[in-house]
């Protein structure tokens, strides 16, 4: 077992046990020995325990992680954590591809897209609100959940009469 894997498996205990500081060091020394996909995302995993990183450094830990190695478990991730601070643009770029890399589970992105969108951007989007966004998120919303589901509209219109 080479040193970055022993920081990896050290980085991933401490996380386990909700040492998020300890667990950041040790991914960010496990880097610095070697890159590697699971390295960049436990640092930020890590990280999102850590007020003081900024978000867009866990993005970018994030994407890097799925740069060395495209897992639709990354991109989730990452997704999940774009909806939470409102970037949906980039949080459905990551769910779509996660749905392309592992199409047995493209309902469970899609949906959860769905979901953290219709939830997350009325908050996130007070302003829009007020000009007649609720709608458009709304509808936004419907067309992944439909997605989802292969359903087309004809179809939910039918099945909701």
């Amino acid at each position: 077992m080479t040193d970055a894997q022993k920081l990896l498996e050290e980085g991933e205990r401490k996380l386990n046990e909700f040492d998020f500081k300890s667990a950041y060091k040790k991914f960010e020394k496990a880097i610095k020995k070697e890159e590697s996909a699971p390295a960049y995302f436990g640092r930020a995993e890590a990280a999102l325990g850590l007020p003081e990183i900024d978000t867009e450094d866990i993005i970018e830990d994030y994407e890097k992680a799925i740069e060395i190695q495209d897992d639709p478990f990354y991109r989730q991730a990452v997704a999940s954590f774009c909806v939470d601070i409102g970037k949906f643009e980039k949080a459905e770029k990551h769910y779509r591809k996660a749905a392309e890399l592992d199409p047995d589970n493209r309902a469970e992105y899609l949906s959860e897209f769905a979901v953290g969108y219709r939830f997350k951007a009325p908050i996130m989007m007070q302003k829009f609100l007020a000009q007649g966004g609720e709608e458009i998120i709304l509808r936004k919303a419907l067309n992944y959940m439909l997605e989802a589901m292969d359903i087309d509209r004809e179809k939910a219109v039918e099945l909701l009469k």
